[in-house]
């Protein structure tokens, strides 16, 4: 079975524990709003990411970069849980890739998460949902390659009614997926109301 569809039958199983809890802080802070140019440089150093893009995909991603919401993350690897769910970033200043998804540049759709508060202020995704259409979104690896994506839709979604083939579905070219919580929060349930999801396609 091609990698993008193994990546989509794997999502879809965890797509319910996705929409009530990847991205979401689990607290709301009404204290602290997003600060221009807050950025996220957790764990030392992150990996250069080279300006020259890597053909076929690059090796296993190790850092994020948006530049016009100023992002700039190492990546934890994410896998499925024992009950289908996908593990939560377990730092909330660092955004985490679905390992056993597709690899950033490669057919399908990467999908990367990542909290928009925690207990103790913004998180990594806090500016996600600013994001606008074309803007740039940079995946680099290890090895100093790099992959670069450009904003296409930034959509929001009640959990209610996610659409798991559209966010998920296997597509025949290089797409991205940003994903984290938003909306109103809802104290009695302790999860905000909304999934944010940015459509990012491979720059040429």
């Amino acid at each position: 079975m091609p990698e993008s569809r193994r990546a989509a039958a794997g999502l879809a199983l965890c797509c319910l524990m996705l929409c009530c809890l990847v991205g979401c802080g689990g607290t709301a802070n009404t204290a602290a709003g997003p600060t221009p140019g807050w950025s996220a440089v957790p764990g030392g150093q992150a990996a250069q990411v080279s300006s020259h893009p890597a053909t076929g995909g690059i090796g296993e991603p190790v850092e994020l970069r948006i530049p016009s919401i100023g992002v700039r993350s190492t990546l934890e690897r994410l896998r499925m849980g024992g009950q289908g769910e996908l593990e939560s970033p377990r730092d909330p200043a660092r955004a985490g890739w679905f390992a056993d998804g597709v690899r950033p540049g490669r057919p399908g759709p990467a999908v990367v998460v990542g909290h928009v508060d925690s207990k103790s202020g913004p998180a990594v995704f806090t500016r996600l949902g600013t994001l606008r259409r074309g803007a740039t979104v940079q995946v680099g690896d290890a090895r100093g390659k790099s992959v670069t994506f450009r904003v296409e839709e930034v959509r929001s979604y009640a959990k209610t009614g996610f659409p798991t083939k559209e966010v998920y579905g296997a597509t025949p070219d290089p797409q991205l997926r940003l994903i984290t919580c938003g909306g109103g929060f809802d104290r009695t349930t302790g999860h905000y109301k909304t999934n944010v999801v940015i459509y990012a396609a491979l720059a040429h």
